[in-house]
This record gives structure tokens, C-alpha cells and sequence, in this order.
């Protein structure tokens, strides 16, 4: 059934569909739900093992290796990576994209506790997580103050955190860098020794205490009761009041009082403490509008006395990112649309004929937010970024449509309206039918092909693209006709040759007479692709933020929290002082024992050269005696870096030590550091085997009093505070952790009337020992870390293998480029890949829908020379090749074949015979140069300003430039393929046709004379 004639014939029926389709999309704005990223589950599992006090070497034994042989046994792991340092192991499990997560997670679980009676002992938990781009924070908030905020735990948990918690589209509000306080039973060691009671017997008994259980049911003549006997301390004298002996008492022995659990790290926002605040939406929930709701109740708290001098600080909010990222789609999408809109009415010159043509674009946009909604797709910067790419695209089908149509009305002059529509539309039904096909067709790769995070991203602008598309052909089939029928044009019926077309016409005749010539120039041009081939540049730095710095401190070995804060301290004065030169807005930091970072917010719309700013604030750093601070480098798989594997930490220390004084020589590589060292001690203590056996002592009972003293045990929590359930911590003095000669005169064991100290029970001892021992695929790693100054990835990648081969390895030692490079090269080779694929799914359908396998060939020759066009377009405007531009290439060869489909579809309708074909090329191609310069026209300016602009994703992800400056670059240069090479492919193809067939029948006729009884 024709979809055209049936729309001429049921045009009500066909108005009101469109009309209900715009309802539909208009109501589809409001309900799809607004996010950041669309909901997309990482393919990775991560095991966390929790284990205070202990040490890398030991966890590495104990835990490490134990979980890593289980886990390596589950299918479908790409790589493993663990991390050991002396608060536990981390396992990270990563597996392909495309991967079932949760089954994936659910088997490591079945994995973990197959081997869980092999782990210590006091192992309390281990935690199996895996992550989602949903489960990312929509706001995230610093607290700060000119007052001490360590005890605000009550005010900031009861009217900031539970009211935000209440809002509606809130999953979970998290607050930290303020702890809730705690009941501390600090025990006098010399006074626990002097009752004869050990810490392992106190500990037990204190565990059997504070309970309530329940013991089961009573029946009672008629009545049943409930039994449940308890031993809940109520208030801090009834666990003072705790008999441990016939008169003794636990606050006999020890003191009860409420406290603040110990700081392990700090903030600081502004140079004054700070907390910090997280707040999740549920999934489906509408991002701008959550946002927006829990503002609110950060502005009503703001206003709140009790808040009078605590500043409320947002540092992230996903929100801003998606409206900014909008509002910049919307006005890029607005010039371009009006600059579409100037170019198809130049050419037009009817008000009227422009309006139908450009209405396509909102019903098509309108049919493609109905579509999503009713897919259970959302509405995220991703399907943003293929709207407006669909945005120039959308108009090319009615443009094709309406040409064909005007021309068949000049043709048939006073006939009948609708059937001169209907032969206009079913001349390019067809064409219009493989340019929509192709255009599409070149994301199938990535959504049905290897799966990689760049692939698993695109899907989602494919989608937005696809569904657009599909919905502009029913546009361009069916109420573009319906309004060419109704609306009244005047029909110039003996127009005019431009100037434009005569010109045209004599060039075209030229190239088309002169075959060899013009086949020689084709070739040259294409040849002329090696020059920005070899001067284009490789890089995939696309979103280094220009909003922010993170300077990473690199702490070498562990200090205490006032160490690290007056080092913080000391860098933020420096900024502070240089605040107005540096462009910075505000400074955060956050530090602990072993590790400190600084972001710098940067002046928002100040014009700043990152690179530049970079130095100059690196020249000022302060010296530190205990960290080298530098730009830091991001995540495992961003930054530069070298990865050292082998079987022993201290060998790959050693190679480091070579290693990154060659690396930092090389120029355009700065802060180079290996991120491993050997500068943490750690204190032996070794029991004297031969006391021990005289004093009936076990090892076990030494550790669990040196353990006592320094970490403490935690016990059943307090459940009768106002404020809620209350941790309870039992440990000695902390004057036992002030210092090692104060830790040697512990008392461990009371024998009559003498008491045995730890330094007279045991060797104490200081060895050198490392922060953290990582693995990869269960080889010990070493990473080396650098950024780049100056220079590309690339050059990078050339310059550090130099180096690297030049380094004598020992045996079963090696090195591997990760980080920025790794992700890169897989990238790229999906990415080429994908391509290859497209353009040969582009052949299958052009082949399929002109029944020939040689006339395809012809338009394929225009996605070889749009790369021409690209090349040269990052080469003039500077602009380097980035995943970004391949996008652009990838969408680009969808698009560059649809004139080229045109052309060979009007001269293949002609049947031309060979002496007159190049005179029927001729005559095609004048009726087409008008719609393919209309159709390249809206697309290019609908892009310029998308290309001119420093628009980016999310309003700080790569930029869009790189992409439209493909797309324009290629469009443009491979509109004169479509315009002149196509032709002349198409008519040498044509000819080697017809010259082969003359020859097969030839051959035919010849094998008959001579071979008769053959036939």
C-alpha cells in the first residue's frame, strides 16, 4: 500500500494523526525524565574488606590472595585489580560492557564466601558493590564555618540532612566529616592489672552484656505472653556500676564518657572546616526538579537562626550541568535553525514553500520525545547531543520531497495537483528510503557490536537520531505531500537557468568529457589527504575541565591529622594570597594521614588559558619536607600512565627509582612521580617465645592487648540516647598511643605481685614498610604517573616507549601503558572498526535497493573524499583528532551518501542509453543541484554554531566543536564529490557495464559457434 497516496486521499484522518503525535510529544517534554546521564550499569564489581590496623604485607597474604584465587576462577573477567594497604583489601572486578552486573555480583558473593572461613578471624564484613551512573550524587554540599562544627553533628543531621531526606525524589542524603557522638570506656591499664582481669576476659564479659533478646512465648491459663529478657544499659551509671569481680566495678577500673569518635581526615572550604553533604535521587525521578525541591530546603535553612554563620557551599550539582548543557543545545539549535531557515528561503524565494519545509523539524522532534517516552528512554545530555545532530538532518527528507514535487508540477504544468505530488514523491521514494536507511544504519555497529563505554554512550545518541529519522520520512511521505496538495503555490512553470546552474552545467560537461583527466585530479585530491594526515594530531584530553584544578599532594608516609592540615594550611595561604591572579573563586581540600587534595574553583566566564595558569601557580608552590604537590592525574584510567609488574614490591620500588628521573627529562611531561615509596615505618613487636611459656602466655593474648590499646573493640551499641542509637567503644588511655616508650611500659600480665610490661615480654623493633600493595590480574603493580604539558597523547605514547625499552628489566619484570592510553587505543580500534562495518552496511543497503552490485560503488566514493574534507578542516581550525571527531566522521558517512543516492537514483529512473549518457547526467544532476545545496546548506550552518562555540557536554565535558567541525569539514568538501565525481563514477562504471556485457555476449556467441552440442 502507497503511505503517500493514502495520506492524499484520508487527509483528515492523516491531519489528526499529526496533530494527536504533537500532543503526544508536547505532554512526552514534561513527563521524560530529566538526567545527567542516562541509567547505565558499570561493568565492574568492587569487593571492599575492611581491616583497621593491620598491614599491606599482611592483608596481601591474608585476605588479598585468599579472595583473588577465588574470584579469578568466574567467567567473563577482563581484568582484576586489587589494592592491600593497612585498612584493607580492595578487590576491583571489571568485565566487558554488555555484561549482566548483577549476575556477575551475585556470583563473586557465592565466590567470597566460598573461601570466608579462610579469612581472619576479626574479619567483620566484606562488602560487594557495583556501581551505576544512576547511583551518582545530584548535589554535592560543603558546610563551613567560622565556629567549630565537629560537634554539629545533631544540628546538621535533624534540620539539614532529615528534611532533605523527606523531599519527595530523594533517595539518600549521605553526611560526613562530622561524626555522631560516642560512649568511650577508656580503661586504666595499671589499675585493670592490679584485679588480676586481663583486656581479652574484660572484653568477653562486657560482650555479654547490654542485650535484649527474645526468649520465646508464655502461655498463661488464657493469656499468652511475649518473654523477652534484657540487659540494656539505660544511662553511663549503669554501665559504670557493671560488677567484674565481688567489689570491683568497671568504673572501678575505667571511665565512661560521651565523646567524639577520633577525625581520620578533615575538609576545608575557604580556609574554614568544612563537612560534607550528598544527596541521591531516586531513579526515574526528574533531576532538574529534585534539584530544584532540595534547594529549596537548603535556602529555608540558610534562612534559619541556628545556621546564622555556617556557610552552605554547593559544589556539584548535576542539575545546572544538564540545564546549562540544554540552554546551549537550545540556542545553538535556534541560530542554526534560523540560519537553516535563511538558506532554504534563498533558495525558495517563497515564504510559504519554507514554512511546509521547515515544519518537518518540531513535528519530527516532537514524534521523537513521544517515541522515547514510550521506549523508557530519558532525557540526558546524551539524547540531547543527537537531537540537535538530528536537528540539520531532519529537514533533507521533506527538502528532497518537495523538490521533486515542485519540479513534476513545472513538468505537468495546469494537470492534476495530487497526482503530480504523488509521481514527485514516488520519483524519490526510494532515495529518500536509502539516504534515511544509511544515515541510520551506521549506528548499528555500535549498538549491536563490541561493547565499550564510548559504544554503550553512542547507543544513546543513536537512538535520539534513528527515532528522528524514521519520523521525519513518515513527515516527508505524508503531510509534506498532504500540505503541497492542499496549500496553493505559484508555480513558475519556464524557470530560469542561474548563473549558479550554467556554471554547473559547463563544469559538469567538462569533467564528464575529459574522464581521464578528471579521474587524475579525483586521485590527487584523495592524495592530498597524507598532508593533514601527518600534521593532524592525535589526542584524547577532551574535557580537561576549565572550571577547576586538582592539585594532589603525594604524602609520603603517614602523619598525624594536624601535620597534614598545617601543610594544607600552608598551600591554601598561598593561593589565597595570588587569589585574584589565579582566577580562583573559592579552594576545598581534603586531607588524612596519608593523602591531601585541593580543588580550585575557578572564576566562572574568565577568559583563562588552563596550561598557562597551571605553570604559574606550580612555579609558587610551597616545599614540603613530607609531599611534592602537583596537578593530579585523575582516576586509574585518566592521566598518563606506566604500569610496572612483577613479583616483588621492592623490586618494582627499585625500578621506579630509575625509571622516573628518565621519564621527567622528557619534555612536555611534568609531575612525574612513581605513586609508591618506601618511606612508611611500622613498629615489629616479637613475643619472647621462652617468657611466654613460663608465664603460660599466648600470642594471641599479647596482640589482643597492644590491640586494646591502640585501635580499641567496639560493643553492642547504646540504644537509650536521645539523639539515637550510640556506638560504644572500649579501649585503654590514649596516652598508651602517644608514644612507643609509653607503648613498652604496657602491662600485659599480672603473676602474683609482679606485672609484666610489653617491653619485657617481647623485641620491639621499627621497620621500613610500604603504604600499599596493588595488583594487577594478580601480578604486583607499580604505577608511575605523569600530566602533560605541551603535548599530545600521542607524542606522549612515542616519547615514554623510547624510554621504557631502553630500561634492563630482571626477569619476569615488565611494564604496560595504561591510564590515558590504554583508553584510547581501545577507543580507536572499536571506533575504526565500527566504521568499517558502517560503510559496509551502507553498501549492503544501497546494493539492495538498486538491485545492483557496481552503482553503489559510485556513491561510496563520497564517504572517501568527506575524510578528505575532515582532515583538512581540523588541520586549517587547528583542532586536533579526538573521540569527539571520530563521532563526527562515524555520522557524517550516514549523511554524505544521501545526495550521491539522489543523483544515481534519477539517472538510473532515466534508462539512459550509452551515447546519450552523459547528456541524460547532465540534465539529472542541474534538477538536483538545487535540493543537494539546500539540504548541505541547513545541515553545515545548522552545526556552525555548535562549532564556533565552546559549547561542551554537561556543561564541562568534551567539547562539541571537534564533532561539528568534522561533520561541516567532510559535508562540505564531499558535496563536490556528490556533484561531480559521483557522476563521473557513475557514467565510467556504467560504460565498464555495458563493455562487459559486450564482451559476455561476445564470449556467449563465439562458445556457441564452436561448442554447438554445449547448448
Amino acid at each position: 500500500m502507497n503511505i503517500t497516496r493514502l495520506a492524499l486521499t484520508r487527509p483528515v484522518t492523516t491531519s489528526m494523526f499529526f496533530v494527536a503525535i504533537l500532543l503526544f510529544g508536547l505532554a512526552s517534554s514534561r513527563l521524560l525524565p530529566l538526567e545527567m546521564f542516562p541509567g547505565i550499569e558499570m561493568p565492574q564489581v568492587m569487593i571492599e574488606v575492611p581491616y583497621k590496623g593491620s598491614t599491606p604485607a599482611e592483608v596481601e597474604r591474608e585476605i588479598t590472595n585468599v579472595l583473588e584465587e577465588s574470584l579469578a576462577t568466574m567467567g567473563g573477567i577482563e581484568e582484576l585489580r586489587s589494592r592491600s594497604s593497612q585498612n584493607g583489601a580492595e578487590i576491583e572486578l571489571r568485565m566487558k560492557w554488555g555484561e549482566n552486573v548483577s549476575t556477575k555480583s551475585l556470583e563473586a558473593r557465592e565466590k567470597v564466601d566460598a573461601v570466608r572461613h579462610l579469612l581472619p578471624k576479626d574479619v567483620e564484613r566484606v562488602f560487594i558493590r557495583q556501581f551505576s551512573t544512576a547511583d551518582m550524587p545530584v548535589l554535592t554540599i560543603r558546610i563551613s564555618s567560622e565556629r567549630e562544627l565537629s560537634g554539629a553533628f545533631d544540628l546538621l543531621d535533624k534540620q539539614l540532612k532529615k528534611p532533605l531526606e523527606r523531599v519527595e525524589g530523594v533517595s539518600q542524603v549521605s553526611l560526613y566529616g562530622v561524626e555522631q557522638k560516642q560512649i568511650e570506656i577508656r580503661i586504666d591499664a595499671d589499675k585493670l592489672s592490679a584485679t588480676g582481669i586481663n583486656s581479652g576476659m574484660l572484653q568477653q564479659r562486657l560482650g555479654q552484656e547490654n542485650f535484649i533478646v527474645s526468649a520465646g512465648t508464655l502461655r498463661a491459663n488464657t493469656r499468652v505472653y511475649q518473654v523477652s529478657p534484657k540487659g540494656e544499659f539505660r544511662d553511663l551509671d549503669d554501665i559504670a556500676a557493671l560488677v567484674l569481680m565481688p567489689g570491683v566495678t568497671l568504673g572501678d577500673v575505667a571511665s565512661i564518657r560521651y565523646a567524639l569518635p577520633e577525625r581520620l581526615d578533615g575538609r576545608h572550604l575557604d580556609q574554614k572546616y568544612a563537612v560534607g553533604l550528598d544527596v541521591f535521587k531516586e531513579s526515574g525521578a526528574n533531576l532538574v526538579d529534585v534539584s530544584e525541591r532540595v534547594l529549596k530546603v537548603i535556602e529555608a535553612a540558610k534562612q534559619d537562626q541556628q545556621f546564622n554563620g555556617i556557610k552552605l557551599f554547593i559544589m556539584e550539582d548535576q542539575a545546572y550541568g544538564v540545564k546549562s548543557s540544554l540552554s546551549d543545545l537550545l540556542a545553538a539549535g535556534l541560530v542554526g535553525a534560523l540560519l537553516s531557515f535563511a538558506v532554504l528561503y534563498l533558495f525558495l524565494r517563497n515564504l510559504k514553500m519554507t514554512l511546509v519545509v521547515v515544519s518537518s523539524v518540531p513535528i519530527s522532534l516532537c514524534m521523537t520525545l513521544a517515541g522515547m517516552y514510550f521506549l523508557g528512554y530519558s532525557l540526558n545530555i546524551l539524547s540531547m547531543m543527537g537531537l540537535l545532530l538530528a536537528v540539520g538532518m531532519l529537514i533533507d527528507n521533506a527538502v528532497v520531497v518537495s523538490e521533486s514535487v515542485l519540479q513534476e508540477k513545472q513538468h505537468q504544468g495546469t494537470a492534476s495537483t495530487s497526482q503530480a505530488v504523488l509521481t514527485g514523491v514516488n520519483k524519490v521514494a526510494l532515495a529518500v528510503m536509502a539516504g534515511t536507511l544509511t544515515t541510520a544504519i551506521v549506528f548499528l555497529p555500535n549498538i549491536f557490536g563490541v561493547k565499550v563505554e564510548l559504544t554503550i554512550f553512542l547507543e544513546h545518541v543513536a537512538i535520539a537520531i534513528c527515532i528522528s529519522l524514521a519520523a521525519s520520512l513518515l513527515v516527508a511521505k505524508t503531510l509534506i505531500p498532504l500540505m503541497l496538495t492542499k496549500l496553493h503555490f505559484e508555480i513558475d512553470t519556464n524557470p530560469k537557468q542561474s548563473k549558479l546552474e550554467s556554471f554547473y552545467k559547463r563544469s559538469l560537461a567538462w569533467i564528464l568529457h575529459r574522464p581521464k583527466r578528471s579521474g587524475l585530479i579525483a586521485v590527487i585530491i584523495l592524495g592530498s589527504t597524507a598532508l593533514p594526515l601527518s600534521m593532524v594530531q592525535q589526542d584524547q584530553s577532551d574535557g580537561e575541565g576549565n572550571n577547576r584544578l586538582y592539585i594532589n599532594y603525594q604524602v609520603e608516609g603517614r602523619h598525624s591529622l594536624d601535620v597534614t592540615e598545617a601543610m594544607i594550611n600552608r598551600m591554601e595561604d598561598y593561593l589565597y594570597a595570588n587569589k585574584e591572579e589565579f582566577y580562583i573563586d573559592s579552594v576545598y581540600s581534603y586531607f588524612s594521614a596519608d593523602r591531601g587534595q585541593s580543588t580550585l574553583l575557578l572564576q566562572e566566564d574568565a577568559d583563562i588559558d588552563i596550561k598557562a595558569l597551571k605553570r604559574k601557580i606550580r612555579e609558587g608552590f610551597p616545599k614540603f619536607s613530607i609531599a611534592k604537590p602537583q596537578f593530579g592525574w585523575g582516576n586509574d584510567n585518566n592521566g598518563i600512565r606506566v604500569t610496572l609488574t612483577g613479583r616483588s614490591t621492592s623490586e618494582l620500588i627499585t625500578i621506579s627509582e630509575q625509571v622516573v628521573p628518565m621519564l621527567a627529562k622528557i619534555d612536555g611531561l611534568i609531575d612525574v612521580r612513581s605513586e609508591l615509596n618506601s618511606t612508611q615505618q611500622e613498629v615489629i613487636i616479637e613475643l619472647d617465645r621462652t617468657m611466654a611459656a613460663r608465664l603460660d602466655l599466648s600470642l594471641s593474648e599479647l596482640a589482643r592487648s597492644v590491640s586494646m590499646a591502640l585501635r580499641g573493640s567496639p560493643l553492642r551499641s547504646f540504644r537509650h540516647d536521645p539523639s539515637g542509637e550510640l556506638r560504644i567503644e572500649l579501649a585503654y588511655d590514649k596516652q598508651w598511643r602517644e608514644s612507643l616508650e609509653r607503648l613498652k611500659e604496657l602491662p600485659i600480665v599480672r603473676q602474683g605481685n609482679r606485672v609484666y610490661t610489653l617491653q619485657s615480654l617481647a623485641e620491639i623493633s621499627i621497620r621500613p614498610r610500604f603504604d600499599t600493595i596493588r595488583h594487577y590480574d594478580r601480578q604486583t603493580a607499580l604505577s608511575i604517573g605523569a600530566n602533560l604539558d605541551e603535548m599530545t597523547t600521542e607524542e606522549a605514547q612515542k616519547a615514554i616507549k623510547q624510554v621504557m625499552d631502553a630500561v634492563q628489566f630482571p626477569a619476569g619484570y615488565d611494564y604496560s601503558l595504561r591510564g590515558g592510553f590504554q583508553r584510547q587505543d581501545e577507543d580507536q580500534a572499536i571506533m575504526a572498526t565500527n566504521m568499517i562495518l558502517a560503510i559496509a552496511m551502507i553498501y549492503i543497503v544501497m546494493a539492495a535497493l538498486f538491485e545492483s552490485l557496481l552503482l553503489p560503488t559510485a556513491i561510496i566514493t563520497s564517504i572517501l573524499f568527506s575524510i578528505t574534507g575532515v582532515f583538512w578542516a581540523l588541520l586549517l581550525t587547528g583542532t586536533n583528532m579526538s573521540i569527539m571527531a571520530m563521532i563526527g566522521i562515524l555520522i557524517l558517512m550516514g549523511i554524505v551518501v544521501n545526495n550521491g543516492i539522489v543523483l544515481v537514483d534519477q539517472i538510473n529512473q532515466k534508462t539512459p542509453e550509452l551515447e546519450r549518457l552523459s547528456a541524460t547526467i547532465e540534465a539529472v544532476c542541474i534538477t538536483r543541484l538545487r535540493p543537494v545545496l539546500m539540504t548541505v546548506g541547513t545541515t553545515v550552518l545548522g552545526l556552525v554554531p555548535l562549532a564556533m562555540g565552546d559549547t561542551q557536554i554537561g556543561g564541562g565535558g568534551p567539547p562539541y566543536s571537534p564533532m561539528a567541525i568534522a561533520i561541516i569539514g567532510g559535508l562540505s568538501f564531499s558535496t563536490l564529490t556528490s556533484l561531480y565525481l559521483v557522476p563521473l563514477c557513475y557514467q565510467a562504471l556504467y560504460r565498464m557495464r555495458h563493455q562487459a556485457a559486450v564482451k559476455l555476449g561476445n564470449a556467449d556467441r563465439f562458445t556457441r559457434r564452436i561448442m554447438p552440442w554445449a547448448h
